[in-house]
């Protein structure tokens, strides 16, 4: 009827087309008759119901009799049952016990691997696995609190309560195991049950439980405030009581058909209680008991370990970030558990230990506990007087936890200024009391075990290679550990303390630590004495009690090292980055400027072969000095012997800078510069050492390399011993090379010397030849190194000598340039006179405007064309000058590029000579106007096929011979090239057609022959064709007519034939013809 109802609903109230009344009637009678047909079914059902009854009946029947056979054997065997039901329901009540109702009971009374016995397998693995992951869970990423407030202590108390009374599933196992109570009821009336399964279902019930509890007990103890202890509690508790879930949910039929029977028949099932008279039939209570008399006592020790604060840490070791308040700092270091409160007492139930300075002579510091309804956090004040929630204490954690017992909680934290300024830095950390010496005792070695003053570097030296400590004061370079009168090391805050080897005017100079960073003194300003020359006094300023660094005068400290941290802490200050002292108003202690760092720092002055080696080859001896090599000195042979005018081969290197410029004439600054130093030259052993660098391998000086021809004259007289040939550079005033050389050697003698690359003019001397001697002498220089392939000369002819004389040599031209334009200048054009050499004479000259040729490549080729174009004509006029090139008359320039080159020379005046080819050095020229002058000898040079950007070449009326190049055709983007009324000769090259920007081409008045190649018919774009004056031949194409711009046409006085093409009258635009 139901369905009916529905169908008739939707059918008249939904969007489907509505029905006719006889449609509806059929499908009502469709309706009746399935009704009629559902009842017959049932009807049939029923009989088939009734028979079966009757078959159960006569079944009942037979199992009455059966029962009264079975009281009638029980009668006749005397065993009175009835009796013994009488006196247990006279000891237990009416005797009738029910079924334990959970999944567990599914695993004992139903068939193995069936829908029920299933149900309680999962149920099982479940609980099990979520205790497990909890448990392990807790153990390994929680620990206990090291403290509770008092009402998180009661609340834990409770939950422990109600967690064993509340969940019984270990209490029901212990009763199910111990008095096996029902179990033959159970296995008459349930199908599937064993004796095994009941114990094993038993056992992982009693387990399930213990487990539980062990795991709501980690929970409650490891729970620092109420909430979270009751969250957790509650979830143990509802995974606890899942098995009675599960059995629930079956009566009701949501675990399947046969769980719910089951789940019935189980309920239903009831059994008298037999247990055991007297004390037995509480065995389970007492066992019971004792696991909660174990957790109970278990959680006293927690809570007594709690209360006595023995858990947390004895040491903690602290760094205080000192950019904000540089005092802070000096609080730095280790600090020791102190508890104020009784032990015992309700007071030590919320109550925190204090951690105060192990050392109080270096600051009345301590951290604690701010307990007030407005802050619950953390502080540290530098005065122990003060209370813990004072308004004046120096910091506090920016985190409140309420629940936090252990310092520790805040290593993490950040933590403020009363200002509620973040401090840049803090560290905390826990330290061990074995290490307690090694990190707060005598003196802190890092990464080590023992304390020993010799496992610290005993000596610093100041970096060598740094400017070191400047100022007015001439500070030490060296700092030794600075002993008492027992000899025993003097500390301070854990390090020791260094003390200049120098002394001067303003006492002694101490280097020590103060906490957070090291620092550098004069004990001139340390001492309240007048006398800073008294080392008692100094001795006892750092043994005293007193905390004296808030006291001292301004200006006592010049220089603080970097903050020191784990990272860099290495016992002394080896290592660290220095700066200058900022005193501010009202800060007693100074900042370090990280504005003036200085450019200096510490290292260890004893050497130790594996850590420490002596440097440069020296030779570390067994008390830490070394015997040093190669002339160095110092602790660790750090100091070079540079720049000390004698050439050192082991440091003529370029990071020593050629032993600090010693080896090489230019460079050396000393009197004695190279004397001595020649002992072999041009081939032969010299009797005496000469003046000279034979060493010099600087690549920025210039090699000289000179032959002698030396020969004697037959009868020319008695000989001499020696004679002495000097070259000295004046504008430098140095004297690269003196030697004095034996006359019985003759022949081809070279030697080569180095000059300075801006050595200016030199002089060659010859000294000690008279011509008595019959000695002559020819000389060459040679501007590079003997026989190397870019050798230049310098003189080509050759000089006679035969007396004393000095000659002077040509200016060396600068090395820097000529190997920045080696690419653009034949060498061998070099020391010739050419128009190339006089304009690399005049670059040479200027080399001092660029220090860095190689950065100014371009820029110099381009000034180098220009200067080559200038020498190589005849101009009216000088255009060129020491300014920029750009500045130039005849130039033009984008930026600092050359892009217009002009010069007309009807109306300024024709220029003569050459013009030079260097011009197509111009890379980025786009227009190049010269025309107008007399350059009979020139042509237009190949390399004009380069320049291509170029848009406008006008070399016109120029006198210019030869042939027209055949790279003009490489000039793609030029739209003019002008080229008449010279002297060129040959054909016009068919590579002109490749100029498809080409607009205008005049090439009248030479003396070309040939045809015009088809390639230039086909210049689609050109406007003016001027190619009359000449000898070409051929005739005229019809393709004349595709130039549809073209304006002017000029072919007339040369040697064409055929006829006019009829196609020339297509071009509308012509106008000269």
């Amino acid at each position: 009827h139901l369905l009916s109802y529905l169908y008739y609903f939707v059918s008249r109230n939904s969007n489907f087309p509505a029905m006719s009344i006889e449609e509806r009637l059929e499908s009502l009678e469709k309706t009746l008759d399935n009704y009629h047909d559902e009842i017959a079914s049932v009807r049939s059902k029923n009989a088939e119901l009734e028979t079966k009854n009757t078959h159960l009946q006569d079944k009942y029947l037979e199992a009455d009799e059966k029962i009264s056979e079975l009281q009638n054997l029980i009668e006749m065997n005397g065993n009175d049952v009835t009796k013994k039901e009488d006196e247990v329901d006279g000891d237990e009540g009416d005797g009738s016990t029910p079924m334990t109702p959970n999944a567990y009971t599914f695993l004992y009374t139903s068939e193995l691997f069936s829908g029920p016995s299933i149900a309680g397998m999962v149920t099982c693995s479940i609980q099990y696995t979520v205790f497990s992951l909890f448990l392990l869970d807790l153990l390994n990423t929680e620990s206990v609190p090291p403290g509770v407030a008092a009402l998180v202590r009661v609340v834990q108390v409770i939950a422990i309560i109600i967690a064993f009374l509340v969940e019984t599933d270990t209490l029901t196992a212990l009763f199910a195991v111990i008095y096996r109570e029902g179990f033959d009821e159970m296995a008459n009336s349930f199908n599937g049950f064993a004796p095994w399964k009941y114990y094993v279902a038993n056992f992982l019930l009693g387990g399930q439980g213990l487990l539980g509890k062990v795991v709501a007990f980690y929970l409650i103890i490891f729970a620092d405030n109420v909430f979270d202890l009751l969250l957790n509690f509650t979830a143990i508790m509802f995974i606890s009581e899942l098995d009675e879930i599960v059995c629930f949910l079956a009566q009701d039929g949501y675990v399947g058909k046969k769980a719910e029977a089951l789940a019935k028949q189980i309920e239903e099932v009831k059994f008298p209680r037999r247990p055991p008279k007297g004390i037995l039939r509480h065995v389970h209570l007492i066992l019971y008991g004792l696991i909660i008399a174990g957790a109970f006592v278990a959680f006293g020790f927690v809570a007594f370990e709690q209360a006595s604060q023995e858990s947390l840490a004895e040491f903690v070791k602290v760094q205080f970030g000192d950019d904000v308040d540089p005092t802070l700092g000096l609080f730095s270091g280790c600090y020791e558990k102190n508890i104020t409160f009784t032990f015992g007492g309700w007071d030590s139930w919320d109550s925190r230990v204090q951690y105060v300075r192990t050392q109080p002579d270096r600051g009345d510091g301590k951290f604690d506990y701010c307990l007030d309804d407005g802050l619950q956090t953390w502080v540290f004040a530098t005065d122990q007087s003060k209370t813990s929630c004072d308004e004046n204490v120096a910091l506090r954690s920016a985190e409140e936890r309420s629940t936090s017992f252990d310092l520790l909680d805040a290593k993490g934290d950040q933590w403020l200024f009363e200002t509620g300024n973040a401090i840049s830095e803090f560290q905390l950390g826990e330290i061990d009391p074995s290490r307690f010496e090694i990190e707060c005792g005598t003196i802190s070695v890092k990464g080590d075990t023992t304390s020993s003053t010799e496992e610290l570097c005993p000596v610093m030296t100041v970096d060598v290679d740094a400017i070191g400590f400047s100022g007015s004061h001439d500070w030490s370079k060296t700092f030794v550990l600075l002993e008492n009168l027992n000899s025993e090391v003097v500390q301070f805050y854990q390090r020791p303390v260094f003390i200049g080897d120098s002394l001067g005017s303003e006492g002694y100079e101490l280097l020590f630590f103060a906490g957070r960073r090291w620092v550098l003194a004069t004990t001139k300003l340390l001492t309240e004495d007048d006398d800073p020359f008294n080392m008692e006094n100094v001795i006892s300023l750092f043994e005293s009690s007193g905390f004296w660094l808030l006291e001292l005068r301004t200006e006592a400290l010049s220089y603080l090292s970097e903050a020191v941290n784990q990272g860099n802490d290495r016992g002394t200050p080896l290592g660290l980055q220095w700066y200058n002292a900022r005193y501010a108003d009202g800060v007693a202690f100074p900042f370090a400027d990280i504005s003036r760092p200085v450019d200096g720092s510490f290292r260890c002055g004893k050497c130790n072969s594996r850590t420490n080696p002596c440097l440069y080859e020296g030779i570390c001896q067994d008390d830490g000095t070394c015997i040093c090599s190669h002339g160095t000195s110092g602790r660790l042979c750090e100091i070079k012997p540079l720049s000390d005018g004698v050439c050192n081969p082991f440091f003529n290197t370029a990071p020593d800078e050629y032993d600090g410029g010693d080896c090489c004439v230019a460079t050396c600054s000393k009197a004695n510069c190279g004397v001595g130093e020649m002992n072999f030259a041009f081939g032969q052993s010299l009797q005496r050492n000469g003046t000279g660098f034979p060493n010099c391998n600087d690549p920025s000086m210039v090699p000289l390399t000179i032959y002698l021809e030396t020969e004697i004259v037959e009868d020319a007289g008695s000989g001499f011993a020696s004679y002495t040939v000097e070259l000295h550079c004046e504008e430098a005033d140095t004297t690269p090379m003196r030697v004095a050389l034996d006359p019985s050697i003759v022949g081809t003698l070279n030697e080569t010397v180095y000059v300075d690359d801006k050595a200016g003019s030199c002089l060659l001397s010859f000294i000690g030849i008279q011509s008595w001697t019959g000695l002559n002498i020819s000389y060459q220089i040679m501007d590079g190194l003997d026989s190397s392939a870019d050798s230049m000369l310098l003189m080509n002819e050759e000089r006679n000598i035969t007396a004393d004389g000095i000659f002077a040599l040509p200016t060396v031209y600068s090395r820097c340039l000529k190997e920045t334009l080696a690419g653009v200048v034949d060498a061998h054009d070099l020391y010739t006179g050419s128009y190339q050499d006089e304009a690399f004479a005049r670059l040479s000259n200027e080399a001092t405007k660029f220090e860095n040729c190689s950065s100014n490549q371009e820029y110099l080729i381009e000034r180098y064309s220009l200067v080559a174009l200038s020498t190589a004509e005849e101009a009216p006029e000088s255009w060129i000058s020491s300014k920029d090139h750009c500045l130039w008359s005849r130039v033009t320039c984008d930026g600092s590029r050359v892009v217009e080159l002009t010069y007309d020379g009807l109306t300024n005046g024709a220029l003569k000579g050459l013009l030079a080819p260097e011009f197509t050095l111009l890379r980025h020229s786009e227009r190049i106007h010269v025309f107008g002058n007399e350059f009979s000898e020139s042509t237009i040079p190949t390399e004009v096929g380069t320049l291509s950007a170029l848009t406008s070449l006008f070399l016109d009326r120029n006198g210019l011979s030869g042939a027209i190049p055949s790279e003009v055709g490489n000039l793609s983007a030029l739209l003019g090239l002008s080229i008449h009324s010279n002297a060129l000769s040959g054909t016009i090259p068919s590579e002109v057609g490749n100029m498809s920007a080409l607009t205008r081409l005049s090439a009248h008045t030479n003396a070309l022959s040939g045809t015009i190649p088809s390639e230039v018919w086909n210049i689609s774009v050109v406007e003016r064709i001027s190619l009359y004056g000449n000898a070409l031949s051929g005739t005229i194409p019809s393709v004349v007519g595709n130039w549809s711009s073209l304006a002017v046409l000029g072919l007339h006085n040369n040697t064409f034939s055929g006829s006019l093409p009829s196609e020339i009258g297509l071009l509308d635009d012509l106008l000269y013809l």
